[in-house]
């Protein structure tokens, strides 16, 4: 499969932003002059877009994003070190070869970029929001897209008020399909996202309280959430949940905004996309399915049935752009979970074999109880578990639900991250020896001192929790044949 590629030229983007080219003298280190053209005088397109001057490579359009910590204006240099083609700015470097691009606003910049890279393109777009489950399923329906046609995807998790932009100005116009995550934290911002966006098919994965800290109630964040279609496309259509407690508020609000056509999704009898059996096994599951009239049944090698839950939404997007799903669906034998998310690490640690259940990305009550739902079969020696954030006033009462959740899995050893996580280990069986830290750092010791020969640990915590730094400590000291995480610590909204 042919990958599209991004091609801007600094005309492009002046026309785009209403900037002003602003004029530097002399080559750049990776040969091009202050207007983007090469010491040959040949016209070099921008091949990529990049806001982290670590990450900038040759071709790369740098944007100069003001930012709380830092301001990206202090990394033009080592943009232009990188390779870098030419730089968004507000504020020009006389001293660098490099094409700068002046505007008075960066990130608006970045979003008239967004649109005219919107503009261009005449693929199918796919939006993805929900309280769950969004880049997990984003990840997979991109693996599935990419066996029919060129994909772009928007990368790790960005899918918030730069993310967005910035994958959609990244968006090669010859692809097939684009398929971009949305995430909020307030009202009103799905909306913004989407109205870029614009999603032929919008899915929605499910809604939980993940967001309790920014909203008075559950229904509230499902009208937040169903947002997504104001943006639908003409004739577009909605994926929804056909299990979920908001199912009837997330319909009418898909066709109060014009969707043409909703499909289902679930366990529910009268789901389109209907998961009726999962068989769980050493490499994966086994699954059974309806796919709209058709029986169907395939392999994923992955562990947890909410992936198999998302699966059916997958499979309904695919089957909404026209594509043939039961097809789609044996290709995801070979579709691997994102790091973070469910991922099996087996190796030595210290003369013990042990497994590593790595899904450390996020928590929330939510994902909580479908990670614990999915260990049933065969329960974890280990548990770190680290605090959930952003559940405001609902914090105590949702890390307190952890415990019976715990307890039915009667691991031998809970290890607990955060304040709120003291909550939980107050109300675990006595027969679980249970020790609560304040920081990821302070987990490690003990972790280590538990640890025996055949034990299985589970890891999981709020991304801002650190619960991927305890993976990261105990995987740099696994001798391992398989793939263990990479670094997190990406932001992102839910």
């Amino acid at each position: 499969m042919t990958t599209a590629t991004l091609a801007w030229t600094t005309n492009d983007i002046v026309a785009a932003t209403g900037g002003t080219l602003f004029n530097s003298a002399g080559f750049n280190s990776a040969g091009f002059d202050s207007t983007g053209f090469d010491s040959t005088g040949g016209d070099r397109p921008i091949t990529g877009i990049s806001i982290d001057s670590r990450s900038c490579k040759t071709g790369d359009l740098f944007v100069a994003l003001p930012g709380a910590q830092a301001n990206g204006h202090q990394f033009l240099a080592k943009a232009d070190a990188a390779g870098a083609l030419a730089a968004l700015v507000t504020q020009p470097d006389a001293d660098l070869a490099l094409a700068q691009i002046q505007v008075a606003n960066t990130l608006d910049a970045l979003r008239h970029l967004a649109i005219a890279g919107r503009g261009r393109f005449t693929g199918v777009q796919f939006g993805i929001t929900g309280s769950v489950g969004k880049t997990g399923s984003k990840d997979m329906l991109h693996h599935l897209l990419s066996h029919f046609g060129t994909c772009h995807a928007s990368q790790r998790s960005f899918n918030n008020h730069i993310g967005v932009p910035l994958s959609l100005a990244s968006l090669p116009e010859t692809a097939d399909f684009a398929v971009q995550e949305m995430g909020m934290n307030a009202a009103g911002e799905i909306a913004n996202l989407t109205k870029l966006a614009r999603p032929h098919i919008a899915f929605i994965t499910r809604i939980a309280d993940t967001h309790s800290a920014f909203f008075a109630s559950t229904a509230d964040i499902a009208q937040a959430k169903a947002e997504i279609f104001q943006g639908l496309e003409d004739n577009g259509t909605a994926i929804l949940n056909r299990d979920d407690a908001f199912f009837g508020i997330l319909k009418a609000a898909a066709l109060d905004a014009g969707a043409a056509a909703i499909l289902t999704f679930g366990r529910h009898q009268d789901a389109d996309f209907r998961l009726l059996d999962i068989d769980h096994h050493d490499t994966g599951m086994t699954i059974t399915a309806k796919l709209r009239n058709a029986e169907c049944r395939f392999e994923m090698r992955m562990h947890g049935s909410h992936l198999a839950e998302n699966a059916m939404g997958v499979l309904a997007c695919i089957a909404a752009a026209g594509l043939p799903a039961d097809s789609a669906a044996a290709y995801l034998v070979n579709c691997q979970p994102p790091a973070g998310r469910g991922q099996r690490i087996r190796g030595v640690y210290q003369d013990h074999l042990i497994t590593v259940i790595d899904d450390s990305y996020n928590a929330s009550p939510a994902s909580m109880a479908a990670a614990f739902a999915g260990l049933a079969g065969t329960p974890p020696q280990i548990m770190v578990l680290s605090e959930m954030l952003e559940l405001g006033n609902a914090s105590d009462s949702a890390h307190a639900a952890l415990a019976p959740q715990i307890n039915i899995l009667a691991p031998r050893v809970v290890i607990a991250i955060g304040a709120a996580m003291k909550t939980t280990v107050t109300a675990l069986d006595r027969s679980i020896t249970a020790i609560c830290v304040a920081d990821p750092d302070a987990a490690i010791a003990p972790l280590a001192q538990s640890i025996a020969d055949g034990d299985c640990i589970f890891i999981k915590g709020s991304n801002g929790s650190g619960a991927w730094q305890v993976r990261d400590a105990l995987c740099a000291s696994i001798i391992s044949t398989a793939t263990t995480a990479p670094q997190n610590g990406a932001s992102h909204a839910a």
